[in-house]
């Protein structure tokens, strides 16, 4: 099955596509154009289906999705020295957001078991017009209830 390019590399069409499917999962929706939501749907109702199958190699593939394959997430944090334990937690837990390790967690315990019952098609895509300055097809894709 071929996949839309957006016209972009591989590798930042990938980086587009996990930012948006990072978004996505932490607030529900995302507004982007309609070829790129189209292609999020895919991924989206894949991480959705995975989710709902609460076992370690299903989250393991939902992290590889949302968190990506970063060594930066292992590194030790030079930032870190001279820290108070607060100031260390708080960083550590915006890191996490960062990474996406939360956005797992989410994934698995609140999004995923609202369809359990549901065989498919979580999203919901719905296109809003013209965007201002370029023209470009717009839409939202969104979570059914």
């Amino acid at each position: 099955m071929d996949r839309r390019k957006l016209g972009l590399p591989h590798d930042q069409r990938m980086a587009l596509l996990t930012n948006l499917a990072r978004q996505f999962v932490r607030h529900g929706y995302v507004h982007t154009t309609e070829g790129r939501a189209k292609e999020l749907r895919r991924i989206v109702e894949k991480l959705i289906t995975t989710g709902k199958e609460d076992t370690l190699a299903a989250r393991r593939q939902a992290r590889k999705i949302l968190v990506g394959h970063s060594k930066s997430s292992t590194k030790p944090v030079k930032a870190l020295a001279g820290k108070t334990d607060l100031e260390k937690l708080q960083m550590l837990r915006e890191r996490s957001l960062i990474n996406g390790e939360d956005l797992v967690a989410h994934l698995f315990d609140n999004v995923a078991p609202r369809y359990k019952d549901r065989p498919g098609g979580y999203t919901r895509l719905t296109k809003t017009g013209t965007r201002r300055g370029d023209a470009a097809m717009t839409a939202v894709l969104e979570l059914v209830d």
